[in-house]
Order: C-alpha cells, then structure tokens, then sequence
C-alpha cells in the first residue's frame, strides 16, 4: 500500500500550514493554516477531502483556516491547543507526548519546544513521517522530545538557511533596553520565556516592567501542566514573576501582539522579534519600529542534525523560499535527501515505535 502526501500550502514560501497525507485508503490533514496577512485569503482548503485532522499548535498560520473546515471532519490537538479553536467546534485530544490511533493510522506526538500545547507529529507510515509543525531545539521553556526515526521529514525551515544561535539574539536585544520598549508577541510562544528573561534583565538593570495579564496566565498554564512539559528549574523564577506586580508605567512592557502599531505606543518604541507583516516591513525601513529575531525555529544546523537523527532519507524543508540562491543553500546542507516537490509517493511499511527521549541541542 502506497503513502501519498501533498503539501497543499507552506512549500516554497512562509505561508499557511496544510499537508495532506494519504495511507491506508485515509486521508489526514496535518495542520490549517490561515492567513498570515489581513488582507489575504487561503484557497487551500478549495474541495477539500480529508477524513481527519491534526492541528500542531495554535498559531495562526497552522489553526487559523480551521473555521473553513467541515464541523463533522474529526479535528485532533491537545487541550491547550484546543482554546484556540472556533467557539464550540468539536475537537479530540492529542496527546502532548505520546500515541494514539487516528483512522487506524498509529501517531506519536512529542514536544515541539515551540510554544504552549504545541507538538510535532510522527505517523508509522512509510518508515516513518515525521511533520515538526514550528520547532525549536533553543527554547528555554518548552523541551524538545527526541522523535521516532522517519523516512520522510517535513520540516520546519521558516528561518531559511540562517543559523546564529540564541544568545547571540539575547545580546542583540539586551542592547535595546536603554529606552523605553513595547514587545508585542504570540502570546503562547515566545512571549513566555522573553517574559522570564525581561523580568531578570528589568531586576538587573533596574527597570520597571510589566506583562499582559494574558501571558500571565500562560506562564500559570504553563505551571499547571507535569513538570516534564517544560523546561526543569523554572517554577520558582514562573513564581516570582506571576506574584511580581505589573509596574504603571513601566519602561518594558511585553504584551500580546494586537496587531500594534507605532501610533498605540507614544511613549514606547516598538521592538519586534518575529514575522513581520508587509506593513511592519514598511515601518522597519522608516525607522519606526526596531526587529531582532528571538529564536523560535530551527536553525539551520539543528534542522541538519533533526535530519540525522531521523535517519530521513527525504526532507522537505517547509514555510521558506525557494530562490536559486537559497535551493544551492539546501542543496548543500542536505545533499540528495533534499526534496522540494508538492508531491511525495512511497510504499509503506510497518514502523517500530522506540520510546521517546529528549534530544540533546547542538550548539
């Protein structure tokens, strides 16, 4: 029996997330990814025919074309995932580390130590397909689980080919914080650990700080979850920072991205540390706003070394550009497991499931 998968959206570009993948006369959406930009549309979910879907972790490039979806289609993501979901659509729990059957379909799920519920997703088809979702081996919140080995990679390259690590992005932002700063930020993903390391960089530089009381209760999600599901050593500094007040007016203050603009934030300089919208790109090179990247991705090298230790044969690097300069990157870096097409087929066989770990970062 054959596995098909097409990459419906997120190849060759940074866009929604959708893949399709079709074994044992099923089809199951991996993801459902909306719009990154306002005034875009997603066309991807055009005669949809999927008898299930996995949804990795709840931003909107990968849950956000959900409501476009028949509320019959049985949809599967963790509890915490699931709060992003449109008001009272169905849904069944995915575990956040662990297996489970999906359409006779066996799937283990690992931390993705991209942001709070996220998983990657790895179906025993094929000798193994692996999706990452968004993934980070860098995270000083989220762990990352060592995955089974998968013939076939689908990977989370929204980073391109660039490769500094995290403290080198620390250093970068710590030399901003002589001024008064607004952080807007996913508010389940980096907003947590960036909240961990504002409040130690505010007590050491003597700055007043305060957190959007929606990060807050993430960090209290965080905290309620089994220690394993974060990162070990952090529940006192999760503590202090929850019982920590919120300074009026603060000089940093890290909030959830609303969409801000410059015009909100008087007294404030706008720092971003993400995606940046066309419009955000505008007001970059005006120099109205500042950008320096916190790591949430993987970075070149971890996504080699993730290739490694899957043992893939063909990796398809997702959410990135495909120019000439940027395929001979990839070329490079993965050699004849490189695969860039919408379209893979192999034949499928049974895949033994090893017990998880957690995988040591290269650094």
């Amino acid at each position: 029996m054959s596995v098909n998968i097409e990459i419906l959206s997120g190849l060759g570009a940074k866009g929604p997330a959708a893949i399709v993948v079709e074994a044992q006369g099923k089809r199951l959406l991996l993801d459902a990814g909306g719009a990154l930009h306002p005034d875009d549309t997603i066309t991807w979910t055009n005669n949809l025919d999927v008898d299930a879907v996995l949804i990795s972790h709840d931003h909107i490039d990968h849950i956000g074309g959900v409501a476009e979806l028949a509320e019959n289609v049985p949809l599967y993501c963790t509890p915490l995932v699931a709060k992003a979901l449109p008001h009272n659509r169905p849904w069944h729990p995915l575990p956040e580390r662990g297996t489970l059957e999906v359409e006779g379909i066996i799937v283990t799920t690992g931390q993705a130590g991209h942001s709070l519920g996220g998983v990657w997703l790895h179906l025993a088809l094929e000798g193994g397909v692996y999706y990452s979702g968004d993934a980070c081996f860098e995270s000083s919140v989220f762990p990352f689980d060592s995955p089974p080995k998968a013939a076939i990679a689908l990977l989370d390259a929204s980073y391109g080919c660039y490769d500094q690590p995290q403290a080198h992005c620390v250093q970068a932002i710590s030399e901003h914080l002589y001024q008064p700063l607004a952080f807007p930020v996913p508010e389940t993903g980096r907003a947590l650990e960036m909240a961990l390391w504002l409040a130690e960089a505010a007590d050491r530089l003597q700055l007043t700080l305060a957190i959007d009381p929606v990060i807050r209760d993430n960090l209290a999600a965080l905290l309620a979850l089994p220690a394993t599901l974060r990162r070990p050593g952090l529940d006192h500094s999760i503590r202090s920072l929850l019982a920590r007040r919120n300074a009026c007016p603060p000089t940093l203050m890290l909030m959830c991205d609303r969409s801000d603009t410059p015009e909100q934030w008087p007294d404030h300089h706008l720092l971003h540390t993400g995606y940046l919208t066309p419009d955000r790109r505008a007001e970059l090179a005006a120099g109205q706003i500042s950008w320096q990247r916190w790591n949430v991705h993987l970075r070149a090298s971890h996504l080699v070394a993730l290739t490694d230790q899957l043992d893939a044969t063909q990796v398809v690097p997702l959410f990135t550009s495909f120019s000439d300069n940027a395929l001979t990157a990839w070329q490079g870096l993965l050699g004849e497991r490189l695969c860039t097409v919408q379209r893979l087929s192999a034949h499928s066989r049974l895949v033994t499931l090893p017990s998880l770990g957690s995988f040591a970062c290269p650094q």
